[in-house]
């Protein structure tokens, strides 16, 4: 039987938490008080946050919603009304708000508009506040897995540029992350083209974490598995910026 939305959230949510703080403290230094996470499944970056005033969940997944709803979460979190990000609806509550961070993590490529979702954002978010994206990296590697986890495509630099391009913001932050786990990635969806993920793929990454971690720290990674970018919004248009 194949593997609902809910129950393999929570087993990557079980086998994956130290990878996941990994990926928040590539973008904890832009985080304000009040967040936003677009695409938050069953939360995985909420107990990192704990201490914002506001963390409000979006996700456009019924089964998901009703997961979020009869389970206990921080005192700061909070299910929004609305879960799509392409919808004006979800702008107005994200205005409302006063939210001066969004988050999108592992969720832009699961958008078939990703202009318009991050359009919404930074429409959104409070001048001066930062949008802060992790997203799958490297056409190449696009593959089995991607299929399967309902990937629409995986980026490159210039993708990301082009998707900024006459919005808002400036680029605070750009860059690959996860070295290591790229090639884990080419071998596995490309070449032996599994079809699910098996926790032996997250203990795997989990394990090597340390290493990846400490290396990228002192080495900047020339590609990666994932890119970060951050955003900040400000009221004058960027001139588009080419990436060799």
């Amino acid at each position: 039987m194949k593997e609902s939305r809910v129950a393999f959230y929570k087993r990557w949510g079980t086998h994956s938490k130290p990878y996941f703080e990994w990926q928040s403290e590539q973008i904890s230094k832009y985080v304000g008080k009040r967040i936003a996470d677009i695409g938050c499944g069953l939360g995985n970056f909420v107990e990192v946050f704990s201490d914002k005033e506001l963390y409000l969940g979006f996700d456009p997944d019924e089964s998901v919603r009703q997961e979020i709803q009869r389970s206990e979460y921080p005192d700061n979190f909070r299910l929004s009304k609305k879960g799509d990000i392409c919808q004006a609806e979800t702008v107005e509550e994200i205005n409302v708000n006063d939210i001066d961070t969004i988050i999108c993590i592992n969720t832009l490529e699961h958008i078939k508009d990703d202009k318009q979702a991050l359009t919404n954002m930074v429409k959104a978010v409070k001048k001066d506040g930062h949008v802060c994206l992790i997203v799958p990296a490297l056409h190449c590697l696009y593959g089995s897995l991607d299929e399967f986890d309902g990937h629409y495509r995986r980026y490159s630099k210039k993708d990301l540029l082009v998707l900024t391009d006459n919005l808002e913001v400036e680029i605070v932050l750009l860059r690959y992350m996860n070295m290591i786990g790229s090639v884990g990635w080419f071998i596995k969806s490309r070449i032996v083209k599994e079809k699910t993920y098996k926790n032996t793929n997250f203990n795997i990454i989990v394990s090597l974490l340390p290493i990846i971690s400490f290396l990228e720290k002192y080495i900047k990674p020339i590609f990666g598995l994932s890119l970060v970018l951050v955003l900040r919004k400000r009221n004058s248009l960027r001139p588009f910026t080419s990436v060799k």
